[in-house]
């Protein structure tokens, strides 16, 4: 985590905390709201969809290639950028911008990130509530599947169109993980370092996971297709006990304060019997 602010007199511009505030990702814009700051946020990416008022905002492009004309022209006093392999930093950087640098791997990543916009905002007080919030829901819900078996769990964030190829799988330190053990479940992955490897269908075959979880898409078609081809592998264990489920991506792409909506579709998924 980077937090980096670009004028030596920065305490004295952010005395009152920044009021024109460019979020450069949805994750971003998400926890910006979450932390009351959504009155002050004056552009957002064209992938800022919730909530409804962030739609509604003057659009800086996309993630991996934001406007900075667009930027520039909102008149910013801050912009958080999502840690990328692109030039925005260091672009702002040479316009005299001040910026916060956040990750979103995990949920210490996302914990750490609203911290640092808190203190360039002047919401500390507001990172620190929405943490605590976050954090009170995810346990209670953890606490919901105490003392039962963890299924072991593949989670695939996706692969090569209409083949079990290219796959991509979050491993036991990304943040699907972090979703995966508040619903009662393990990775399957959790021995793998590297956030989101990219793994064979001879490594899933190998592990055989009680229950595989695939980003899809929402349209049904989509997810029609991400069964069949599952179904194809009949000697896995997940196949075999119809524990292989196509999820809507939306509320697992944007990791953020979203997560307990996240939690909550897994843990029905992985433990049916439960009623909360």
């Amino acid at each position: 985590m980077r937090f980096l602010t670009l004028f030596l007199m920065a305490a004295s511009l952010w005395g009152a905390g920044a009021q024109r505030i460019v979020s450069t990702a949805p994750s971003i814009t998400e926890t910006l709201f979450a932390m009351g700051l959504g009155p002050r946020v004056v552009g957002v990416t064209i992938y800022c969809k919730f909530p409804a008022e962030a739609a509604k905002l003057p659009k800086i492009g996309n993630l991996m290639e934001p406007d900075v004309e667009a930027i520039v022209a909102l008149k910013p006093d801050l912009v958080v950028v999502h840690k990328m392999p692109n030039h925005l930093l260091e672009t702002l950087t040479r316009l005299h911008i001040p910026i916060v640098e956040v990750q979103s791997q995990n949920l210490e990543a996302i914990y750490a990130g609203a911290r640092e916009i808190g203190k360039a905002a002047g919401a500390s007080d507001g990172a620190e509530r929405m943490i605590r919030n976050l954090q009170s829901q995810l346990k209670e819900l953890k606490q919901v599947t105490a003392g039962l078996p963890k299924p072991l769990v593949a989670f695939i964030v996706g692969h090569t169109p209409g083949k079990l190829e290219g796959m991509v799988a979050g491993s036991g330190t990304s943040y699907f993980s972090d979703l995966l053990d508040y619903a009662g479940g393990a990775n399957v992955f959790h021995d793998v370092t590297a956030p989101y490897p990219k793994i064979s269908l001879e490594e899933i075959l190998s592990r055989n996971p009680d229950a595989i979880m695939e980003l899809s898409g929402d349209a049904r078609p989509k997810q029609e297709e991400v069964l069949a081809l599952w179904r194809s592998k009949g000697t896995l264990k997940a196949v075999k006990t119809g524990r292989v489920f196509a999820l809507d991506s939306s509320p697992f792409l944007v990791p953020g304060p979203r997560a307990v909506e996240a939690v909550r579709i897994l843990l029905r998924l992985l433990h049916p019997e439960i009623k909360y």
